[in-house]
């Protein structure tokens, strides 16, 4: 019986350095790789671990999963021979995907029981958010995303920029000119030369300085578009802006004794504008209305400009300099022949009341 027992034992143990000495034994150079900062705008990133057979017998990958889509595993289905490595390629796709991230790929082998796990992490920065233009106005063949540029406040002490998107609708090379502009208006192009489908961009750079006035300032741009097929066509883009005093340094005691301009309303509504033979009477075939602006401040109230975009406004009247209780009456006129459906405009007031420098009153009237 004794011996029986120690002829099992000596079996076992031989079964043991048998096993230990024929098997396979996967191993990694690292076990997580950080990617560190990467963006989503630059699209891919990979990395290759470095897998090793430690092993005396010969290491086969069976399958090699991930825990995301996003993570793609390459690797060689060859057996890899005791004390060799193979490359296993992870491939990261950031893509709509910001902010860290940590995904664990398993490998399965005759290597382990079971799997053997690897990890990517990192942190993704998100593409910028670009806006989507769309092209509604035209000049023949040029399209653009505006024709009315608004600085809508702009302190005479700034330079600010806009811009006007282009695009070339056609199926020729263009070629566009920007025409004179005022010494507080400089425009710039990208590229005076488009080709069929390209975009460009037109640069507004407004200084306010140079304009040497306060109040509302409106340009019409000329912009000249020639098809290589040599008729030009010639519109004008509308440039508005607001200059008003720097508030930024005025104390609290200042502002305490600023102006305050008091406006007798918002809305100027002229209604249902008489037709060609009505008999309501016109003079001089214009209907008018009326606002007032009174200075409720303690300061004299300066009005720098009361203006209107729109060619069929007419305003006329109010003082610009107004004392402290002082009340200004200003008139607006229309013409209902040149009025063909409805109009919807805006009277702009620009003036020195810190809390309230641009003050808008809205003009509605139909036929």
């Amino acid at each position: 019986m004794a011996l029986r027992i120690i002829g099992l034992w000596i079996s076992a143990c031989l079964l043991s350095v048998s096993a230990a000495w024929g098997q396979a034994k996967i191993a990694s150079d690292q076990l997580v790789y950080n990617f560190g900062t990467i963006a989503e705008a630059d699209g891919l990133a990979s990395h290759v671990f470095k897998i090793k057979n430690e092993g005396n017998e010969p290491l086969v990958i069976t399958r090699v999963t991930a825990s995301c889509g996003c993570t793609r595993p390459e690797w060689s289905k060859a057996p890899i021979a005791p004390g060799q490595s193979t490359d296993l390629k992870i491939t990261y796709n950031p893509k709509g995907r910001p902010g860290p991230f940590y995904k664990t790929i398993s490998i399965y082998s005759n290597g382990k029981k079971g799997r053997f796990n690897l990890a990517v992490k990192g942190n993704v920065t998100p593409v910028s958010a670009e806006p989507v233009f769309t092209y509604p106005y035209a000049i023949g063949p040029l399209k653009l995303h505006t024709k009315t540029v608004l600085y809508s406040s702009i302190r005479l002490d700034e330079t600010l920029g806009q811009k006007i998107n282009l695009l070339n609708d056609s199926k020729e090379e263009i070629q566009i000119r920007i025409g004179k502009t005022p010494d507080y208006l400089i425009a710039q192009m990208t590229d005076y030369t488009l080709k069929p489908g390209e975009k460009g961009t037109i640069t507004l750079l407004l200084e306010a300085k140079k304009a040497k006035r306060m109040g509302r300032m409106t340009w019409r741009l000329p912009i000249t578009v020639t098809p290589a097929s040599g008729k030009k066509v010639e519109d004008k883009v509308m440039i508005s802006a607001n200059i008003i005093d720097n508030f930024t340094k005025l104390s609290k005691e200042a502002k305490a004794q600023a102006p305050i301009a008091q406006l007798s309303g918002t809305i100027l509504e002229f209604g249902k504008l008489p037709e060609k033979k009505s008999i309501v009477p016109l003079i001089g075939g214009k209907v008018t209305g009326t606002f007032e602006i009174t200075n409720a401040g303690k300061s004299p109230l300066t009005i720098y400009s009361v203006t209107c975009d729109n060619e069929l406004v007419n305003i006329s009247g109010g003082k610009k300099k107004l004392k402290s209780g002082e009340t200004a009456t200003f008139k607006v006129s229309l013409r209902p022949k040149e009025i063909k459906t409805k109009l919807e405009t805006l009277i702009n007031v620009v003036c020195n009341d810190p809390n309230g420098p641009i003050r808008l009153i809205k003009v509605t009237a139909y036929k």
